[in-house]
């Protein structure tokens, strides 16, 4: 009888031991919720991010839109085809200018920004062609094909080119091309002027202007003067020959209160 009712007090006093213990943890979770509860309800939600967060939002659900509709990226080969209509036009201006490998095509080098000929086995840079008129029928041609295209497919590119000198690479010096003074009588006494060469020259530009790209502002300023009808409907007023030209040489020995 004495062992059986220590069995049942040990059994007793395990049990109220354990209810201490189960009683002593939920009161220490109770604090822990109370401490989390009052975090929470004294938290002040910060406004900024809130609106950082939206704004996220809204980013990402336009350039998704975005994608969807303009589909996979192929910006290398909308270029490719940019540069190949291009260059359908250069060998073209080339041949008209006079320029060597006329017969090959031509193309824009965006890595080494210059002109390539593509001849069969081995391409040939513009800086190995050689000559200046050969260097002038390869700027104009890029220049000229860039902005045919841009005209053409109503590219947002200003629509106007100045172009200085361009015939001086046709004169045998520049003293002689200066001497043209803009007179076509002058123009025409110069001794070994390529006279075929300038007449090719302006013939391009004028054919550019007046079919390839109508409403294009194409402004030259020059020293050779042609007896061409074209060529004299396209001068805007008389050459600035001296006296006075664009510049006056008294200019400068006017004292500047007098001014």
């Amino acid at each position: 009888m004495i062992f059986g009712g220590g069995g049942r007090s040990a059994s007793v006093i395990s049990s109220s031991e354990m209810a201490k213990t189960l009683g002593n943890r939920n009161t220490a979770a109770s604090r822990v919720v109370g401490r989390v509860s009052l975090f929470l309800e004294g938290l002040v939600l910060n406004a900024e991010l809130i609106r950082l967060q939206t704004e996220e939002r809204r980013f990402k659900a336009r350039v998704t839109d975005l994608e969807e509709r303009l589909g996979s990226d192929d910006s290398d080969a909308r270029l490719m085809s940019t540069l190949s209509n291009i260059g359908l036009h250069m060998s073209g201006y080339i041949s008209a200018l006079g320029g060597e490998f006329a017969e090959f095509p031509a193309r824009l080098d965006l890595h080494h920004l210059t002109v390539v000929i593509d001849r069969p086995g081995r391409p040939i840079y513009m800086s190995r062609t050689g000559g200046g008129e050969n260097h002038l029928a390869y700027h104009l041609s890029a220049l000229l094909s860039l902005h045919r295209f841009a005209a053409t497919y109503d590219h947002p590119v200003p629509r106007f080119l100045l172009i200085d000198q361009p015939s001086q690479v046709c004169f045998p010096s520049n003293a002689s091309y200066e001497a043209a003074g803009g007179s076509v009588d002058e123009t025409e006494r110069q001794e070994d002027v390529d006279l075929g060469a300038v007449r090719r020259l302006f013939e391009t530009l004028h054919e550019f202007v007046a079919e390839h790209a109508p409403g294009f502002q194409l402004i030259v300023t020059e020293h050779a003067n042609l007896r061409e009808d074209w060529f004299q409907r396209s001068l805007v007023g008389p050459p600035w020959s001296k006296p006075p030209a664009l510049v006056p040489d008294d200019w400068p020995e006017i004292p500047l209160q007098q001014q």
